[in-house]
């Protein structure tokens, strides 16, 4: 009936274009604060966060009190499968400066049934006197912030890690937890269960995948807030997320109230490793997260994943920190590639330059040149850290 708007569904995605970041960042500049993609009038918005803006300016995010409900609702259920609730006391160390994994994941720690302690970021040597006197059973935070961790308990306190008493750690915003001797170092040294508990992204869903105690890939628990497909690398042609599929994970909001997000390309690479009901009893599908598609490097003709060079990285994790920087070419195309890496002791293994660079090689059909440098040689952050330098 002429005059009359159809209601779309899922079955008419495909027909419709992908939302990119870029074109986010251009619309909040064109019609600030939030953009004319804002759905409600500005007094449903009940809360503001931002992005980190490591990718260009950083976006406003507008949420209605629903809208937060959901992201803490998934919150929770990622923190319930990673093995925490009533009984635990996490300290609680993610920015809590605008970003929402600071006070939403905060809030969804305590919809788990988990006490909180909101720590922050920075101050590292306080926060160790804090645990030290609060006994907390566990810690949210980034993986390599344990790295500093590390340092300042043996510098300023003299103790081990393990001395701290922790019974779980809790990790995202970066790679690497899937890597068995990387997760097997940090298990070792903290005496703790180290859990792959947060993954999301601020303009979609704070929080909607975790891995459970079968620790077999993250399960997808944005189901009831989300619709997923997956675009191929080469082409947009979209697939679900069946058991095998891969390609850049694209998300459409379902009830978002202030900005809803439609076919919405997250950069994100993940491949589905299971669709089938876990042995914990969920039966949402699982996923592990394979690069970022912003951040591929082009390198001689052969597209590099820079988080499948920390995967190799933490092979090596009894020898290396684990703390890297990727060195390119300052202009494409990139001719010259160079991983420099902080080895624990200068000198004590001849061959691991050699040993890395093969393992680099096998991983990414390409070899880099291995700079092996001091530990202590790259500055330690409670956030995230970019590792990709052109410099060369």
């Amino acid at each position: 009936m002429a005059g009359r708007t159809r209601v779309l569904s899922v079955d008419d995605l495909p027909f419709l274009p992908f939302t990119t970041r870029a074109d986010l960042q251009a619309d909040q500049e064109a019609h600030p604060p939030f953009g004319n993609y804002l759905a409600a009038p500005t007094d449903r918005v009940a809360r503001v966060h931002r992005t980190s803006g490591s990718t260009g300016p950083a976006l406003l995010i507008a949420l209605s009190m629903s809208d937060i409900e959901r992201s803490v609702v998934a919150g929770a259920e990622c923190f319930r499968a990673a093995g925490v609730g009533s009984g635990d006391l996490i300290v609680h160390c993610l920015n809590y400066c605008m970003w929402s994994g600071g006070l939403t994941d905060h809030q969804a720690l305590e919809r788990s049934g988990a006490g909180v302690i909101p720590y922050g970021v920075g101050k590292s040597s306080e926060l160790i006197e804090m645990i030290r006197r609060i006994r907390p059973t566990g810690l949210h935070c980034t993986p390599s912030y344990l790295g500093r961790l590390e340092e300042r308990l043996a510098a300023d306190f003299g103790l081990a890690p393990r001395d701290l008493g922790l019974r779980i750690g809790l990790f995202g915003g970066e790679g690497g937890l899937q890597e068995p001797a990387f997760r097997n170092r940090i298990e070792q040294t903290w005496g703790i269960r180290a859990m792959d508990a947060n993954y999301g992204m601020s303009e979609v869903l704070s929080m909607f995948g975790a891995e459970c105690e079968a620790r077999c890939g993250l399960h997808f628990f944005g189901d009831e807030s989300l619709f997923a497909e997956l675009k191929a690398l080469d082409s947009d042609e979209t697939s679900p997320m069946e058991n095998g599929a891969s390609g850049e994970l694209v998300l459409t909001h379902r009830g978002r109230e202030c900005q809803p997000l439609v076919r919405y390309r997250t950069s994100d690479i993940i491949e589905v490793t299971a669709t089938e009901p876990c042995s914990c009893g969920r039966t949402s599908p699982r996923f592990r997260v394979i690069g970022r598609v912003d951040d591929m490097l082009v390198i001689r003709g052969i597209n590099v994943f820079p988080g499948r060079v920390v995967d190799a990285i933490h092979r090596f994790s009894d020898r290396l920190t684990g703390e890297y920087r990727v060195q390119v070419s300052r202009e494409a195309p990139i001719q010259e590639f160079r991983v420099v890496v902080e080895e624990r002791s200068p000198g004590a293994s001849p061959r691991l330059a050699a040993e890395l660079a093969d393992a680099l090689e096998k991983s990414l059909s390409i070899r880099p040149t291995i700079q092996l440098v001091a530990a202590g040689t790259f500055p330690r952050t409670s956030g995230k850290t970019c590792r990709v330098e052109r410099t060369l």
